[in-house]
């Protein structure tokens, strides 16, 4: 194994966030400011960089869907589809983060499509680790992991996000959204284009298998009875099932079942109230008592990061 692409001495970053340049609402693009040369871990996409010096990249999500892959019919992706921009030369090798349950034999089914202005090329990994397949790169576009269809049926590391929202009608109830996706996904992706939904921290790790249908074990409400689990990796995350309850409802126990009706997500008590976590956006509307005509619109905006809460107000008149 070559030692030279192993970990070492990784720094975890936090890019700076930017709606600035993205195709999707929500979706947000990012700014690395590198200081020196190493190998640096973004602690958001799990992408990392081996830098050859200081520099900036910027990174992004977006679609699959508008980049076919022609003469690739055979190979599906596995992971997002990273738009990278920075000076030639600034980053030597990308880590491709990936949530595949590796076998020695199963890695030379893995490559990185790389997409030009008018062609799409197979990279072949350097290394695949149990977290990421490495690149060597000479130029900037687009990146993507593909997989061999016919080596796409296995289990891989999955994760089960649920978001939670008082619904506004009369009957004050509530409604709760599943949502199935690969471990490499970012809660802070999904997050932001939740709107008014709230994330709610769980243990949320599971193996599931792609093309699989799955089903939640609820005593409540929910749609669809069923469905497939796919390999979603963005940039829009919609949810898998719905759940609906009634206003009086504080805690729910919630697993997650296979088509036999065997437990792939060990049921586990959610409790419905409680502080607003990461991501999550309240808006208030006051009106001032002194002026009738006059709104008062307040946008508090709480985020949890490391430890540390920042609160964010906007008075507008």
């Amino acid at each position: 194994m070559d030692m030279e692409h192993q970990f070492t001495h990784l720094e975890l970053f936090i890019p700076e966030e930017t709606e600035k340049g993205s195709e999707i609402k929500g979706s947000n693009s990012y700014r690395f400011m590198c200081p020196h040369a190493g190998q640096f871990q973004c602690k958001l996409t799990n992408l990392v960089f081996k830098m050859e010096g200081k520099g900036e990249v910027m990174y992004r999500i977006v679609s699959w869907d508008t980049h076919p892959m022609d003469g690739l019919a055979h190979m599906q992706p596995i992971g997002p589809l990273y738009d990278i921009n920075c000076i030639q030369g600034l980053v030597s090798h990308l880590y491709l983060p990936h949530c595949e349950i590796m076998y020695e034999e199963s890695k030379v089914h893995l490559a990185v499509a790389h997409f030009t202005a008018d062609s799409v090329e197979l990279i072949q990994p350097l290394q695949v680790t149990n977290t990421h397949v490495i690149i060597d790169i000479q130029g900037f576009s687009l990146f993507g992991l593909l997989l061999n269809k016919m080596f796409g049926s296995s289990c891989i590391n999955a994760q089960v996000l649920l978001f939670y929202k008082k619904m506004t009608d009369r009957g004050r109830r509530k409604k709760l959204h599943i949502h199935l996706l690969p471990m490499i996904v970012s809660v802070d992706e999904v997050a932001n284009r939740q709107n008014d939904f709230r994330n709610i921290t769980t243990s949320s790790k599971c193996q599931l298998i792609p093309g699989r249908k799955y089903r939640p074990k609820c005593e409540h409400k929910f749609q669809p009875q069923d469905e497939t689990f796919d390999r979603n990796c963005g940039p829009n995350y919609h949810p898998t099932f719905e759940v609906f309850l009634e206003a009086e409802v504080e805690e729910i126990t919630i697993g997650l079942l296979d088509k036999e009706g065997k437990e792939v997500w060990e049921p586990r008590l959610v409790v419905l109230t409680g502080n607003w976590n990461c991501g999550t956006h309240i808006n208030f509307i006051i009106i001032p008592t002194n002026q009738r005509g006059a709104t008062l619109e307040v946008q508090q905006s709480a985020k949890t990061f490391l430890g540390f809460q920042t609160l964010l107000s906007i008075f507008s008149w």
